[in-house]
């Protein structure tokens, strides 16, 4: 009996999400035993379901992440990030059995006021295998691209998903594979943009939303628990919907859902409440070096063109992503799709150059140290809806 490929791609990807934020509750609330890895057992059985229940579906991705997994597993933990931040704080998870014990605000260069749910995920893979090895953990920030990858599959055709994963290849390279979380952050961003333009600011195509809907709340869940900036993305997302709704003068409609939708922020705001708690603050950025840095700096022209330039200008990916974009709204103009993309855009924009010039560390160091990972949010960001502009101008020419 043939299958409906679309459901059964939505199931999956709910599942695997499901799975993933339980994990985290049962380390939050003290469980390291059979049922934490019950959990991952079954997280395990899952992908193994979704590769076996007719193999041909999906082939494309299947042995794509087949590649990155592989990758992943035959290559050594490297990079100042994942050994000091991400696998430091999964080792202290599993080694201390406890998801609290940055309480002691040990080690500050590791960012303690971070959000651990990747990391915790991480963690349950050395409790899994009954020891700590860091290729296995690392393989763990491999699978949690699976989800979103999943779930667009559901929306996009064969032919252009396969540009899809080119473009996540082009612009996030070694994160898929290296432990790098930020093409994570910037997957799941681009994933929950789509989500939320098709809700709420596309006109009703009749199409059953029930997925949609659950898939969109998990994922408002997962991305503030990534890292501080899931934060600040998800509510750009929110600010960015409700500024269309209302030049629509249509945000009445949309207000009940929105609601629901940002209850997925107190698990973040829960978090964020146990380090003021425990005097563990962001030492990047806090009110205080608004007003010893931001000022001066926002004074200095220098200063703008040194963040413009590594954050665009000196990075030819971000200036290919940008052609890309243009090229397909010049083709196809879709005015709420790119005003809406715009403004993300801009606002991301405009947030990242007031953290990057309240930075206590020299701009330039800066800059030349994390630009080209923040970035990648900007460039998927403007590829993918590139993307989905086009598909959205052949879904009219075939209707």
């Amino acid at each position: 009996m043939p299958i409906d490929l679309k459901n059964f791609n939505n199931k999956i990807s709910i599942i695997l999400i499901l799975l993933i934020l339980s994990n985290y509750l049962f380390i939050s609330l003290g469980f390291f035993n059979i049922i934490l890895k019950i959990n991952t057992a079954i997280f395990f059985i899952t992908i193994l379901y979704f590769y076996i229940k007719n193999f041909k579906n999906n082939l494309t991705l299947k042995i794509y992440f087949l590649l990155i997994l592989l990758i992943a597993l035959g290559t050594p933990a490297e990079g100042w990030d994942l050994r000091s931040l991400y696998l430091f704080h999964a080792k202290r998870i599993f080694f201390d059995q406890s998801l609290y014990s940055v309480a002691d605000n040990y080690a500050i260069f590791s960012h303690n006021d971070y959000p651990l749910l990747f990391h915790a995920f991480s963690a349950s893979f050395a409790f899994f295998s009954g020891y700590w090895h860091e290729v296995f953990p690392k393989s763990a920030y491999s699978f949690i691209y699976l989800p979103p990858l999943i779930f667009l599959s559901s929306y996009i055709n064969n032919k252009k998903y396969i540009i899809l994963l080119s473009i996540l290849i082009f612009f996030l390279g070694t994160h898929l594979f290296d432990g790098g979380i930020d093409g994570a952050v910037a997957l799941y961003f681009i994933t929950l943009g789509y989500c939320f333009f098709k809700i709420f600011l596309m006109k009703d195509d009749n199409e059953s939303k029930k997925y949609l809907n659950f898939s969109t709340f998990l994922f408002c869940l997962t991305l503030p628990l990534i890292k501080n900036e899931g934060f600040a993305l998800l509510l750009l997302l929110f600010l960015t919907t409700i500024c269309v709704k209302l030049f629509d003068k249509n945000l009445l409609n949309s207000i009940g859902k929105l609601s629901i939708f940002s209850l997925a922020f107190i698990p973040f705001i829960i978090w964020k409440t146990f380090c003021y708690n425990n005097g563990i603050i962001n030492t990047d950025f806090t009110i205080t070096l608004l007003n010893e840095n931001l000022i001066n700096r926002l004074l200095s022209m220098e200063n703008y063109v040194l963040f413009f330039n590594y954050l665009i200008f000196s990075n030819e990916k971000s200036l290919i992503a940008l052609i890309i974009f243009i090229l397909s709204f010049y083709l196809n103009f879709n005015k709420k799709l790119f005003y809406f993309i715009l403004l993300l855009y801009l606002s991301y924009t405009i947030l990242l150059l007031i953290i990057y010039f309240s930075t206590p560390y020299d701009l330039s160091y800066h800059l030349e140290t994390s630009a080209h990972r923040v970035s990648e949010t900007l460039m998927l960001l403007l590829g993918f809806f590139a993307l989905y502009n086009a598909s959205l101008k052949s879904l009219n020419k075939t209707s």
